[in-house]
C-alpha cells in the first residue's frame, strides 16, 4: 500500500497564486509566430491558419492573428512561460543540479530542492517575499526523476518534494500500511511572514501587515485505493494540522496520522 499526504506551497508577487489549470495545447505551442501584428496578420492569411504575435506574448498569455484578420488572445490561470535574458522560455521545472541545490530550470519564482546532506527542504521566494521549509532529521541525497526528488527515510517512508511553476509541494510515501501512528515536525522558516491556519485547514502565508502572500490546500492523506472514475484514491481525508509558535517566533508545522481512514485501509499523514 502507498499512502501520502501533503501541502503544495506557491507565492506570488501580487497575492496568493496558485498553478495554472489551462495550458496551451501542442498545436498551439507548434504554432508559427510573428514579430508583429502586421506581419502575423498577412501569414494568417497567406498560409489560412493562426499565427502567435510573439511581440504579444506575457507569462499568462498567448496572442494569435487569425486568417479572418481577427485577433485571438489566451489567458492561462497561471504563468506558462518566463522571461530569461530578456527572452520567452516555456515553464520548465525538471529539476537539475546547480551544486548547492536542485532548481527548476524554468520557473516564475526562485525555487531550491534540497540535494540532501543538511536540513533544509525547499524553499520558495519571489521580490522580496520568500519561505523555506526544512526537516527535523538530515536529508540523504535524493533520487530525483523530473521535477520530483525523493528521499528515502528508511523504515519505508519516502519524503518527495515537487517543483511547481511558482513553488513546490512536498508529500511523504509510506510503501505499506502503519501499524502505530506517525507524527511529522516540519520547521517553517519564514522570511517576514507568519504562518497561520485557517478554519477549512489551509495553510496561509501573510506578511506583517497581514496581507496574504502565499497559501496552500489543507493536507491530505489517502491510500492506495483507485477510483477508476475519478481517477483519484477511494478514501481520502484532511490531515490534523498545527502550527506551533515558539518564544523566539520561529514556528513548526506538527501533523501525524490518525490510524485508519476508510473499510480499515490505514492512512497517514503529513502535515
Amino acid at each position: 500500500m502507498s499512502v501520502g499526504s501533503g501541502a503544495a506551497f506557491a507565492v506570488s508577487a501580487a497575492a496568493v497564486s496558485g498553478e495554472a489549470t489551462d495550458v496551451p495545447t501542442k498545436a498551439e505551442s507548434a504554432a508559427s509566430s510573428a514579430g508583429s501584428v502586421a506581419v502575423a496578420l498577412l501569414m494568417a492569411r497567406s498560409q489560412d491558419r493562426k499565427i502567435e504575435v510573439s511581440s504579444e506574448r506575457t507569462a499568462d498569455s498567448t496572442t494569435w492573428a487569425l486568417p479572418s484578420g481577427e485577433l485571438q488572445t489566451s489567458a492561462y490561470a497561471g504563468p506558462i512561460r518566463e522571461q530569461v535574458a530578456g527572452e520567452w522560455h516555456d515553464i520548465d521545472t525538471s529539476l537539475s543540479d546547480t551544486g548547492a541545490n536542485l532548481e527548476p530550470k524554468v520557473a516564475a519564482a526562485d525555487i531550491e530542492v534540497s540535494d540532501g546532506g543538511d536540513t533544509r527542504l525547499a524553499s520558495v521566494s519571489k521580490g522580496n517575499k520568500s519561505f523555506a521549509l526544512g526537516w527535523d532529521e538530515k536529508l540523504p541525497e535524493p533520487e530525483v526523476k523530473g521535477d520530483t526528488a525523493s528521499n528515502d527515510l528508511g523504515k519505508g517512508q519516502t519524503l518527495t518534494v515537487t517543483a511547481l511553476s511558482q513553488g513546490f509541494s512536498q508529500n511523504v510515501l509510506l510503501d505499506e500500511a502503519p501499524d502505530r501512528q506517525l507524527s511529522y515536525r516540519i520547521p517553517v522558516k519564514p522570511d517576514g511572514l507568519e504562518l497561520s491556519k485557517a478554519g477549512s485547514g489551509r495553510l496561509l502565508m501573510k506578511d506583517d501587515a497581514g496581507k496574504l502572500v502565499a497559501e496552500a490546500p489543507a493536507p491530505m492523506m489517502w491510500d492506495s485505493s483507485r477510483d477508476s472514475a475519478a481517477g483519484e484514491s477511494r478514501h481520502q481525508a484532511k490531515v490534523d494540522t498545527r502550527v506551533e509558535t515558539a518564544d523566539d517566533g520561529s514556528q513548526t508545522l506538527g501533523c501525524g496520522s490518525r490510524g485508519c481512514c476508510a473499510a480499515g485501509a490505514g492512512c497517514t499523514s503529513l502535515r
